[in-house]
């Protein structure tokens, strides 16, 4: 039996390999939340999920960690803070809504009207991650750098010891 192709298979199996941002959206009403949620899987750029109030974003933090978060800020109370352990955008209909309610979070990075376009929320995510801490990505480009440097080192050890 032969092996089906990449092109043969699902588009779930083509980047089964890959890792995607996670993004976690953070919306109460289902019909904006599918919309929103459509708007980001359009490129298959983006591992999203789906939650309704801000209690259910802590269900799956030990299976899967968002990389950002959006959150309608309607969900947002008049006095309390939403306690995300990881960068926000805030869903608002104005800007001066969505400042007042971006500083009720606190790694509140930018707010986005409701109503943005799919440019506008891909956007704003890919600027978001941009500025995420590349502690995970650096680590491997540091040991690679170091052990760079002493395959280097030994190099120019055999070269000053063979023209000696």
């Amino acid at each position: 039996m032969r092996a089906k192709s990449v092109y043969e298979r699902g588009k779930e199996r083509q980047n089964s390999r890959i890792t995607r941002p996670k993004v976690l959206l953070i919306v109460g009403h289902p019909s904006v939340g599918s919309a929103l949620e459509t708007l980001l899987r359009i490129d298959d750029r983006y591992e999203v999920r789906r939650v309704q109030s801000l209690a259910d974003s802590a269900v799956d933090r030990n299976e899967w960690t968002p990389d950002v978060a959006v959150v309608d800020g309607a969900l947002l109370g008049s006095t309390s803070v939403a306690a995300l352990p990881v960068p926000a955008i805030v869903l608002s209909g104005n800007e001066a809504d969505g400042t007042r309610l971006l500083a009720r979070v606190p790694d509140g990075r930018t707010w986005l009207r409701k109503d943005a376009t799919a440019t506008d929320l891909r956007d704003a995510v890919d600027g978001v991650l941009a500025g995420r801490p590349i502690a995970g990505r650096l680590f491997p480009l540091v040991v690679a750098g170091l052990v760079l440097l002493v395959v280097i080192a030994i190099f120019a050890v055999a070269l000053v010891r063979g023209q000696g």
